[in-house]
């Protein structure tokens, strides 16, 4: 036997000699039964009885002097079976000092016992007594809580570092504040069903304000139970809970769902892009969005509800980017394996030096796995004119960068109209616009679609788009209100023509005007618009609405027959 014992990192002398003690010297501590119950230990004493008799051998009890009498500190057990067994006296080590108070007795019964208790209640019970989170028991100074850390972390081994000790002992005090709570980490813990991290994170939400998450809002929305269940990360487990608390505050939107009738092909989803939730059996066809500039426009004031989530107000270029494309995925999980991305992106200048946001996105992009397909510039005829102190050329363009999912991507090559062809609508009316262009028969085209005719006219399918900034803009008519940043609806046209098929669904997960969804409409595809501010729902509400109506089958047609190839070679894309 060994003649120390150790003890919170404390080696506690014994005896060096086994001394035979008659079995009504003994006693069991009131410790004891406040840590275990006796009712439950009934049938393990009768086995354990059973055993003894069958080997004649006890191992020894472990007690402490207390006057005339021997409190048993380990060996409760044995001690109760032995009396069974109607035995009169038994070997015991008895330890040279006596202990301070009741609650370092208890200790005592509590580091013998820690490995042999065979149940997991059992287990939490004995380790709230241990810290001291049971409500009659002292607070204990640091030195002590430390040695407590190191004895239970070398008992339990493995994945029971100091930190994780202390995380078991937190879901205690958790447990203990909040009773009827149905999370029971700690029991997860001891069994193994979570992992240390994963209760810590919970932990931190429910004690931060910031969250404003409790537990009668986990009752209702789970949200940290899938966290434990590794149904998704930490990260969007965040994102839940802001867009529950949303939807808590400003109540649930009503959306209208993308369904196979003419009148209902757009759906708004209200909040922030990075807590997008798309209604369950949704697919996209690809992504087409411009995105707010890095620390350059504030789309509303700091005062205003969600601004801490706004896109572009991030302190570093490489957060902001890594935003952006934990965005995209989001829409890539959600998209067919065909879909494309295309992002209109203006670089950013900090004290005259170029942040580089469009290079680093090309990168972190590809580093995400998605295929950078190409570069197209978009040329600014009548752009704004910069200071004389800026020691760079006037910045005159915008990119468009493409990307997809696979390399087997959708993709209609755009193609040079032929003026010679015949057009098929309409016969005998008046024609409108296109320029003086020869027809054998003259039609009618509405303003919106020949102002499309006349800008794919105009550019003539290059890499570089030409378009003035200031003129067709999405919120310039009709609006309810003023917005800025948006960027003019022609832009879109050729990509929603190349990139994404008829019917097809878009989603612009920075909706600002419903630019994009204007020209998808307009175009015989759906539309899927995310913004982060309620303000500007109706604004996009009513664009998405004018171009529902402004969608004409006939003149769409004629601009696909004129414009397109209807053929998806992928060979030819190099």
């Amino acid at each position: 036997m060994n003649k120390n014992v150790l003890k919170s990192g404390v080696i506690l002398p014994l005896l060096k000699v086994v001394t035979r003690l008659k079995l009504s010297q003994l006693e069991v501590s009131k410790e004891w039964d406040e840590l275990f119950e006796r009712k439950e230990k009934k049938q393990f004493i009768k086995n354990l009885a059973k055993k003894i008799k069958k080997t004649r051998y006890c191992s020894p009890i472990v007690v402490v002097k207390s006057d005339d009498k021997y409190i048993i500190v380990d060996g409760v057990l044995r001690f109760l079976a032995l009396k069974d067994l109607n035995l009169n006296e038994v070997d015991c080590i008895i330890l040279e000092k006596s202990p301070d108070s009741s609650d370092i007795f208890k200790d005592w019964i509590i580091e013998f016992n820690i490995n042999s208790v065979p149940t997991i209640e059992e287990r939490k019970r004995l380790l709230s007594h241990y810290f001291r989170i049971i409500a009659t028991e002292s607070e204990l100074d640091e030195s002590t809580y430390n040695e407590k850390y190191k004895f239970i972390s070398e008992q339990y081994g493995r994945g029971w570092g100091r930190n994780n000790v202390i995380t078991f002992k937190k879901a205690l005090i958790f447990e203990k504040e909040n009773p009827n709570n149905t999370l029971d980490l700690s029991t997860k813990l001891l069994n193994n069903e979570v992992s240390f991290e994963k209760v810590n994170q919970v932990l931190k939400i429910f004690s931060n304000p910031k969250y404003n998450y409790d537990l009668g809002k986990e009752s209702e929305a789970k949200i940290l139970d899938g966290l434990l269940q590794n149904k998704y990360d930490l990260r969007k487990a965040e994102s839940l809970i802001r867009q529950y608390n949303n939807k808590k505050e400003i109540g649930v939107t009503e959306i209208r769902p993308i369904i196979n009738t003419s009148d209902e092909r757009f759906m708004i989803l209200p909040g922030n892009s990075l807590d997008t939730k798309f209604p369950q059996g949704t697919v996209i066809n690809g992504i087409l969005t411009s995105i707010p500039y890095f620390n350059q426009i504030e789309y509303s004031d700091k005062n205003s509800k969600n601004t801490e989530f706004e896109i572009g107000r991030e302190k570093k270029p490489e957060s902001f980017v890594r935003n952006i494309v934990a965005i995209m995925k989001i829409g890539s999980d959600n998209m067919t394996n065909d879909g494309a991305i295309i992002i209109n992106l203006h670089d950013s200048y900090q004290d005259g030096i170029c942040v580089g946001v469009v290079a680093l996105l090309i990168i972190e992009m590809q580093k995400a796995g998605f295929l950078f397909i190409d570069q197209v510039i978009w040329q600014k005829s009548n752009n704004k004119p910069q200071g004389n102190k800026t020691k760079r050329f006037v910045n005159g363009y915008e990119s468009i960068l493409i990307f997809s999912k696979s390399k087997d991507y959708y993709y209609d090559q755009l193609k040079i109209y032929d003026p010679t062809r015949s057009a098929t609508v309409k016969k005998g009316c008046s024609e409108q616009g296109n320029k003086g262009a020869n027809l054998k028969h003259s039609y009618h085209i509405s303003n919106q679609y020949r102002t499309i005719r006349n800008f794919l006219c105009d550019n003539d399918i290059e890499q570089i788009l030409k378009l003035n900034i200031s003129r067709e803009r999405s919120q310039q008519d009709g609006l309810q209100n003023g917005f800025f940043g948006s960027f003019p609806t022609l832009l879109p046209i050729p990509f929603i023509l190349s990139f994404f098929p008829e019917n097809g669904t878009v989603w612009d997960p920075f909706g600002g005007t419903g630019t994009t969804g204007r020209a998808a409409l307009m175009l015989n595809r759906k539309v899927i618009i995310s913004e982060l501010y309620d303000k500007n729902i109706p604004k996009i509400s009513e664009v998405l609405e004018r171009g529902i109506s402004e969608y004409n089958e006939n003149e769409y047609l004629t601009l696909k027959n004129d414009f397109l190839s209807n053929e998806h070679d992928l060979q030819n894309v190099a």
